[in-house]
C-alpha cells in the first residue's frame, strides 16, 4: 500500500533533520511518496499566490531563490539516499493563517500518513501544542500523526511503541504497523510504564501485537518490556536511549483523558520531552 509523508520545511537546517530521518529509516522506497511543504511568509509577495491553495502553487519555477535552495538541498539529500525524483513532490502555499493552521489544512487536503517536523521547525509547534488549543487540535483537527525529528542518529533502527491500555493505543499500533510494512529491518518493542494505573500489560501487549501482525510483522520482530516508574516521560526517554531506538511512537491522549499520556507527554511535560529527546524521532498519533 502506498505511503505518503509530508515534510514541513522552513530552512535548510529544519528540513535537513526530517529528510535525514526519512532517508535513514526507510530502506524500501517502492511504495513511498514524499512531499516537501513550504509555507511562504506574507511578506514574500508573488501574484501567482493570490489563491494560497491553488494547484498551480506546485510549480516551483517562479519561487524566490531562497526557497528554491531549500527544496534543492532536500531533494539532493533524498536522492543520495536512493529516492528518485518522481517520488518527491514540492508544494508551497502563501501563509493564510497561522503556520500550523496552514499545515493542518494541507494535512486535510492531502490525506498524508505522517507529517514531519525538523529540529528548528519544532519551536512554533511546541508553543502551539503547549498552548490552550493544542489538546483540541490534536483531538479533532489533526488528520495525520506528527513526527518530530531532533538530530536523528542515522545508524539507529526499530520503534519503541508506548502502550497504556487506552483506545488510542490501537491507532498507534495501526500507524506503526502500516509504516513498517516492507521495512523488515525494523523491529517493534511494546513498552508499558507501570505507575499504578492497574492495567494488565499482558492483555494490552496481546491486543497491540495482533494489530502489528495484521500488517505482516512476525512475532520475532515484536518485543515486550514493562517497567515500574512514576515518571513516565523519563522512563520512555531512558528506554529509547538504552535501546538505541530510531523512533518513539505514542498516543496523544492517554487512558484517563486529560490526565493520561497526552497530559504527561504533550501537555505539562511538553517542554521536557522536546528538550530531552535526542537522536530518536517522536511520533505522536492523534
Amino acid at each position: 500500500m502506498q505511503k505518503s509523508v509530508l515534510i514541513a520545511v522552513r530552512d535548510a537546517t529544519s528540513c535537513g533533520q526530517g529528510v535525514r530521518f526519512v532517508g535513514s529509516f526507510f530502506k524500501n522506497h517502492t511504495d513511498l511518496t514524499l512531499t516537501l511543504f513550504y509555507v511562504m511568509h506574507r511578506s514574500m509577495a508573488w501574484e501567482g499566490l493570490d489563491d494560497p491553495w491553488s494547484k498551480k502553487n506546485d510549480d516551483v519555477t517562479m519561487l524566490p531563490p531562497e526557497i528554491k535552495k531549500v527544496f534543492a538541498l532536500c531533494c539532493k539529500s533524498l536522492e543520495n539516499k536512493g529516492f528518485v525524483e518522481e517520488q518527491i513532490k514540492k508544494v508551497f502555499r502563501k501563509k493564510s493563517r497561522e503556520t500550523m493552521q496552514d499545515i493542518l489544512q494541507e494535512c486535510k487536503n492531502g490525506l498524508y500518513d505522517a507529517v514531519i517536523f525538523g529540529k528548528k521547525s519544532t519551536s512554533f509547534v511546541e508553543d502551539f501544542l503547549c498552548g490552550n488549543k493544542g489538546h483540541e487540535v490534536l483531538e479533532k483537527d489533526l488528520t495525520a500523526p506528527v513526527w518530530f525529528c531532533r538530530d536523528p542518529d542515522e545508524s539507529r533502527e526499530n520503534v519503541l511503541l508506548c502502550v497504556d491500555g487506552s483506545a488510542v493505543g490501537e491507532r498507534v499500533a495501526d500507524h506503526v504497523g502500516f509504516i513498517l510494512q516492507g521495512e523488515t529491518h525494523h523491529s517493534v518493542t511494546l513498552f508499558y510504564v507501570d505507575n499504578g494505573q492497574g492495567v494488565m500489560p499482558e492483555k494490552v501487549f496481546a491486543e497491540t501485537a495482533a494489530v502489528l501482525k495484521s500488517f505482516g510483522l512476525s512475532e520475532s520482530r515484536i518485543h515486550r518490556v514493562t517497567v515500574k516508574s512514576m515518571r513516565v516521560a523519563n522512563a520512555i526517554l531512558k528506554m529509547a536511549e538504552q535501546g538505541n531506538f530510531a523512533a518513539i511512537a505514542i498516543g496523544s491522549i492517554g487512558r484517563t483523558g486529560p490526565k493520561g499520556v497526552y497530559e504527561r507527554i504533550v501537555g505539562s511535560k511538553c517542554k521536557n520531552i522536546f528538550n530531552e529527546i535526542d537522536k530518536a524521532a517522536l511520533w505522536i498519533v492523534p
